[in-house]
């Protein structure tokens, strides 16, 4: 017995040291690896995303946009793809404008100035499906005091970054920090992504329907959904105009036949009322105009043929009066003509 029990004792004391051998290795290799240094640390590129498994690289063909790239600056990161699902993890907080508008994917890769190391430039490719779609992230996201660019049809530059359309694509250049470097490499970037990139043309028909008169430049817009606050509003194009100083918003939205925009109206009109507007008599050479007093502002929605139209914001029913006139002879004209 005494002795069956000494082999026994023996056995258990070999495997322990084989298991203890075991997780001496296992930590060897732990410790091995964890003091080999990141790649990303070697070449010092801490702005190197994590891999992810989840996003795929765009085609080559879409890599290549930027080729070739101004002087001195150099791939920092590799491009990388996010679809509907994935977009909050990469501009959280702005990914609904950018999804009800008819989003589809985004491109996004840094470059850096190999010059100036800590310089560096992120563009955004933003494939919006159709030119009206881009459009609308574009002016919904237009800057004050921006400066219009020339070398596209939508292309605007703050101090260090550029934002423009081209075709489907809305198209976001944005520098670590702002210098006149920077923006001439902006500058380049953009020109070439439109040489190397083959898309259809935008073309915005409802920019003609609004008069020029008092109209403040570059303030035509395009709010995709629940316009006003109301839901049943999309595709609404809305222009800035300044009044004796005074600022007024007029919009239209083509709908699909001359009943629904005389449907739409109403419905609008209602919408308003029901949120505390009240409708005043008005003497409007526009047939079945509303004008609607709500929170201290005037408003004026119509129809004419398939579109709906209006003017809100006002701070007087006569510059509502004055600007809804104006939106409806312009619209008239520009329908009957064609």
């Amino acid at each position: 017995m005494i002795q069956e029990n000494k082999s026994n004792g023996r056995r258990q004391t070999v495997l322990s040291m084989v298991i203890l051998s075991i997780l001496v290795l296992i930590g060897t290799g732990i410790v091995i690896k964890q003091t080999r240094l990141n790649p990303a640390i070697l070449q010092k590129s801490e702005l190197l995303p994590a891999a992810n498994p989840s996003r795929q690289s765009f085609p080559p063909s879409s890599i290549e946009a930027f080729i070739p790239l101004p002087p001195d600056l150099k791939p920092l990161t590799a491009p990388e793809m996010f679809d509907a699902a994935s977009l909050s993890d990469k501009i959280n907080g702005k990914a609904e404008l950018y999804l009800s508008a008819g989003f589809t994917g985004l491109v996004s890769q840094r470059y850096r100035d190999a010059v100036a190391s800590e310089l560096w430039i992120e563009a955004f490719v933003y494939d919006m499906g159709n030119g009206q779609n881009a459009f609308a992230v574009f002016s919904a996201q237009r800057r004050e005091n921006a400066e219009s660019l020339g070398f596209a049809q939508y292309a605007y530059r703050s101090p260090n970054a550029i934002f423009l359309v081209h075709g489907q694509y809305y198209i976001e250049l944005i520098a670590s920090q702002a210098s006149s470097q920077v923006i001439q490499s902006l500058e380049i970037l953009a020109v070439t992504f439109i040489r190397n990139t083959q898309t259809e043309p935008i073309t915005l028909a409802e920019q003609d329907l609004f008069p020029k008169q008092d109209l403040i430049a570059d303030s035509i817009a395009l709010i995709a959904v629940d316009a006003f606050g109301y839901e049943r509003l999309d595709q609404v194009y809305t222009a800035e105009y300044r009044l004796n100083e005074e600022p007024v918003m007029a919009y239209l939205s083509r709908r699909q036949a001359p009943r629904k925009a005389q449907e739409l109206a109403a419905s609008y009109g209602k919408f308003l009322v029901n949120f505390g507007g009240q409708h005043l008599a008005q003497q409007l050479p526009i047939e079945n105009a509303q004008m609607i007093e709500i929170l201290d502002t005037y408003e004026i929605i119509f129809s004419y043929g398939p579109f709906l139209a209006g003017v809100r914001e006002a701070t007087t029913p006569d510059h509502a009066a004055k600007l809804a006139i104006q939106l409806f002879n312009q619209i008239k004209r520009v329908a009957d003509d064609s």
